[in-house]
């Protein structure tokens, strides 16, 4: 049956036409309070909605309608041959709608005390078969007087004994209600035992140790931070459906979701720091694959909005006094330390895509990303992911990281980084290991040289290294991926900012120290 607008003079149709001018059809609710502001603002004679009435979102303020009384969406009110409505009839609904609230509230406790009342009489009355009765009093008078005693000092018959006030009556417990109660707590460990096996943030509540594992950060406190800074975007998030199925529209999501925004965080961080499957995140939040696919989408996209703002490239001043001391003894103009990574990913049926993408140094197709980081070890710049043909020339050139340098700025990193041709346009230099050229070996400074520039190098491979360690990124990323593959990758190596410091700031540990000895006896 084709959907129409019960609405009288709307003429929209659920067809083509509508959905490119964005409008949606809402089914009548369920709920009887609302049903019936819906079927009042229709106004229409003699009539009454059925399963197959529509109403189209032209007719809500900003499309859609809302699940709070006292909300201008909570009915439809935007009508062509109505005036528009004013304050004081907003006002004189919402008194009217209060008025039928506390009725509805006065009925209900009206039903419920004669139901209660019937069910005390129908135990007092069953009590009977088995209830010690005094030969000295009236039996009908007996029980006349037990029921409203009774009645006013019990006001729960499943959790409470009931026991008649009469002395000449004396009742044993209901056996209907004790196997209530017993059933009861039955539900009550189920539930509980239900909870234990569902997945939310409680499996990592003051555990920095799970929450490192689970989803990369360093402490419990962190996480609650990052929620709270995102909870009042994702309060107005509209979750990805795909192309041409998702709203643009800016409006407060009304519709509830079967998982907590919190709980939605901490899955897409599992996503991304323990490489899960779907299907096994699905089975642990107890929920389809295709809505937390939905959640992932959004989240990355919101997530990577948000801190693309907090990662900004530092000044010349933030970097001058966040120094270490290793670098301003030799190298005090570095402003970014920089290396090329690379990701594997899903080989594409395109001849001319996995011409593009194959990497002769990995020998594999694969994504390349250029990754700088600051002398201090924070990650400073990103570029968006490059097939893997590209050469780490070519990138530096075209990822805009130039354009963010200053005169007398210096740019460290490996030889193959031929830039310094680029770097003197912009009055700026290049810190690389020197080449040995023609000679048999290199000189004595050479080999100071190249040793004091691994020493201070070997933090950008550590940097990425701890990108790395979100095993999301292991492995050859599906094809499915790869439009994301940016998007997951800058927001990896963000997330890692919020981990300690990745550089003493004065002095080198003795890790480092064999490492970099390690880098210079390749390098040599």
């Amino acid at each position: 049956m084709v959907k129409c607008c019960c609405v009288y003079k709307c003429r929209n149709v659920c067809n083509s036409e509508a959905r490119a001018k964005g409008v949606s059809f809402f089914r009548f609710p369920k709920d009887k309070r609302k049903r019936r502001a819906w079927t009042n603002a229709v106004n229409r004679d003699k009539w009454t909605p059925n399963e197959h009435s529509w109403i189209c979102s032209d007719h809500f303020v900003e499309g859609w309608h809302g699940d709070d009384p006292g909300d201008e969406n909570y009915a439809p009110t935007l009508f062509s041959y109505k005036k528009k409505r004013t304050e004081d009839d907003f006002d004189r609904e919402q008194r009217r709608l209060d008025r039928e609230t506390i009725r509805e509230r006065l009925c209900s406790e009206k039903v419920n005390m004669e139901r209660e009342k019937a069910h005390l009489e129908f135990s007092v009355l069953v009590h009977g078969s088995y209830c010690k009765i005094d030969d000295s009093g009236d039996h009908d008078q007996d029980i006349a007087a037990a029921v409203p005693c009774a009645y006013h000092e019990i006001t729960d018959d499943v959790d409470v004994p009931i026991m008649t006030c009469d002395s000449g009556v004396q009742c044993e417990e209901d056996p209907l209600l004790i196997e209530n109660r017993h059933l009861k707590k039955e539900v009550r460990r189920l539930q509980e035992e239900l909870r234990k096996h569902k997945w939310g943030a409680e499996r990592i509540r003051d555990d920095d140790a799970m929450t490192r594992f689970y989803t990369g950060l360093p402490s419990f406190a962190i996480f609650l931070w990052l929620y709270n800074y995102l909870s009042s975007k994702c309060s107005r998030m509209t979750y990805w459906r795909g192309e041409g199925q998702t709203s643009s529209s800016d409006r407060l999501r009304m519709s509830p979701s079967c998982l907590r925004p919190i709980d939605q965080l901490f899955a897409v961080l599992m996503r991304l720091k323990v490489g899960l499957y779907v299907q096994d995140i699905s089975e642990r939040f107890q929920i389809s694959s295709a809505s937390f696919s939905m959640y992932f989408s959004t989240w990355i996209s919101l997530i990577h909005a948000e801190l693309k703002f907090l990662n900004p490239f530092p000044s010349k001043d933030i970097i001058m006094r966040t120094m270490p001391e290793s670098f301003k003894a030799k190298y005090p103009s570095t402003r970014v330390i920089i290396d090329c990574t690379e990701l594997f990913i899903q080989s594409s049926s395109s001849l001319i895509n996995q011409s593009l993408t194959f990497s002769s140094y990995k020998h594999h197709t694969t994504v390349k990303f250029l990754v700088g980081i600051s002398p201090s070890g924070v990650i400073t710049f990103v570029s968006d992911a490059w097939p893997g043909k590209t050469s780490d020339r070519q990138l530096t050139e075209e990822c805009g990281l130039l354009e963010l340098l200053e005169p007398n700025d210096s740019v460290m990193a490996d030889k193959g980084f031929t830039i310094a041709d680029l770097l003197e346009k912009r009055q700026c230099f290049l810190n690389i290991p020197p080449f040995r050229g023609t000679s048999g070996q290199f000189s004595t400074d050479e080999v100071f040289k190249t040793q004091e520039i691994a020493q201070l190098r070997i933090h950008v491979e550590r940097s990425i290294g701890r990108v790395k360690n979100y095993h999301i990124l292991e492995g050859t990323i599906p094809l499915t991926m790869v439009h994301f593959i940016t998007k997951i990758f800058q927001v990896c190596c963000w997330l890692t900012n919020l981990d300690y410091p990745l550089v003493d700031g004065k002095k080198l540990s003795t890790d480092e120290s064999n490492n970099s000895s390690d880098v210079v006896g390749v390098q040599l």
